[in-house]
């Protein structure tokens, strides 16, 4: 073979080996891999920490060290917030450049939290009423404040509470009921205990009710037993009595209405006139009864009221003109108080009082602590120049907080222990506007004639005590 043929073939031979060597680097030697390092698509809690796992990337097989690449993060997964957060991972390795997308969900799976102020419900038996009134809240960890989602449904057993949140996660809250017991069967007048039936007129048995201990009427024989003549002055007794023996008994009062009962009363009202008092006059107005009122300036915007006393025939006497006890610090500062009350009265009225009571009446001891024998001082001077104070045989207790049945039942009852009753009441209370009426109608049932306060009037006065 010459010489010439041989450097031909090795120039093949060189030109093959170096296509066979280009073509290896360039599409054998590198084997670039591209991988996210956990799931593609990742679920991360709201409010929680999100823990980016980075990508991994190979060459044949071998993970590259991160000098031989460049990797660049965009985007960024905000845990405050639900919803879809996209990361893009872009790599360039020699002249390639490899993109890996990553979709990272923040999601809200926690339900929300119910609170009650209770775990147990008791009920009364009777009116199904809560004894201690539930409340109930929720507290999501998303939504927050969820108060207005609760769903409340009540079975005879349980109170069954619900709420969803944004997400839909739900949470319930069950609480038992238990009920009272049952109170004892109660056998009771229909009426008063006492009536009182003018002569010659119709007596109307209205005879008694036997109820379960819930006020419903339980079928019962109840005999009735005694008889009332109502042509015969006189007490008469009607008995009602059960199959079991229990017995109630009313008293019926036949009367005549044209002798004049001995019993007076002198119906008084002090601290006002204040926002009850014109309830007051127009219960005193419905029965045509006249009363007594020692007025005060405590509750200036209702001052009209004295005039609207006086036109409708009531008493008006002095109280005070502030009712605070420091005026018993002198007697100047008592004369002071006194005169600009009955000032007060005089531009109302036209006319100055000459009847008063002191706060607290005559026997308080609270003015003790401001001057010691003060009342004794007023008194004595007061009653020099010719003006007249009253106290009381009778009181309601509505100024120690007495509720409105109780004032009912205190005057009503107290009334009998006197001939003539000076009842003490005040025109600012509530309890006492509202008790009115049926002590009006119990006692004017009861044939009692009223009066008001005056010089010729009963010299109901305490034991002055400083």
């Amino acid at each position: 073979m010459s010489s010439m043929r041989k450097l031909l073939i090795l120039c093949l031979i060189l030109l093959t080996g170096s296509l066979v060597l280009l073509v290896w680097v360039l599409f054998v030697k590198d084997d670039i891999k591209c991988e996210l390092n956990g799931k593609e698509k990742q679920s991360v809690e709201v409010f929680s920490k999100y823990n980016e796992k980075g990508i991994k990337i190979t060459n044949r097989g071998k993970v590259l060290s991160k000098d031989k690449y460049t990797l660049k993060i965009k985007g960024k997964v905000i845990t405050d917030k639900l919803g879809d957060n996209d990361i893009i991972y872009i790599v360039k390795y020699h002249k390639k450049k490899y993109t890996l997308k990553r979709v990272v969900s923040v999601i809200d799976s926690t339900p929300p939290i119910i609170s009650t102020n209770i775990e147990t419900v008791t009920k009364d038996v009777c009116t199904k009423k809560e004894i201690q009134e539930l409340t109930f809240s929720a507290e999501d960890n998303y939504d927050k404040d969820l108060n207005e989602k609760i769903e409340r449904k009540d079975t005879e057993e349980e109170i069954n509470l619900s709420v969803s949140d944004s997400s839909g996660n739900i949470s319930t809250k069950k609480l038992k009921i238990v009920y009272t017991e049952k109170p004892k069967n109660i056998f009771s007048l229909n009426g008063k205990n006492i009536i009182y039936v003018p002569i010659n007129t119709k007596y109307n048995e209205k005879g008694a009710i036997y109820k379960d201990g819930c006020g419903e009427p339980l079928q019962a024989n109840i005999k009735t037993t005694g008889n009332v003549n109502t042509s015969v002055i006189g007490d008469y007794t009607v008995k009602y009595t059960l199959e079991d023996g229990e017995s109630l008994k009313r008293t019926v009062k036949v009367y005549d209405p044209n002798i004049p009962n001995e019993k007076i009363i002198y119906l008084t009202f002090d601290d006002g006139p204040g926002n009850t008092t014109k309830k007051i006059l127009d219960a005193l107005a419905k029965y045509n009864i006249k009363a007594t009122f020692f007025v005060t300036n405590q509750f200036p915007s209702y001052r009209n009221l004295i005039k609207e006393e006086y036109i409708n025939g009531h008493a008006v006497g002095v109280h005070s003109y502030t009712h605070k006890y420091d005026i018993y610090k002198s007697l100047d500062s008592y004369l002071n108080d006194f005169n600009k009350m009955n000032e007060i009265i005089k531009e109302e009225t036209g006319t100055y009082s000459q009847i008063f009571r002191f706060p607290g009446g005559a026997s308080n001891t609270i003015s003790k602590s401001y001057k010691k024998g003060i009342v004794s001082e007023i008194a004595k001077y007061l009653t020099a120049k010719g003006y007249l104070y009253f106290d009381w045989n009778v009181d309601s207790t509505d100024a120690a907080g007495a509720g409105t049945e109780a004032i009912i039942k205190r005057v009503t009852t107290d009334v009998s222990k006197c001939s003539k009753c000076v009842v003490l009441m005040h025109d600012i209370k509530t309890t006492t506007a509202n008790a009115i009426d049926p002590i009006l109608a119990e006692l004017t049932s009861r044939g009692y004639s009223f009066q008001v306060l005056n010089s010729d009037g009963p010299k109901v006065q305490h034991k002055i005590a400083n």
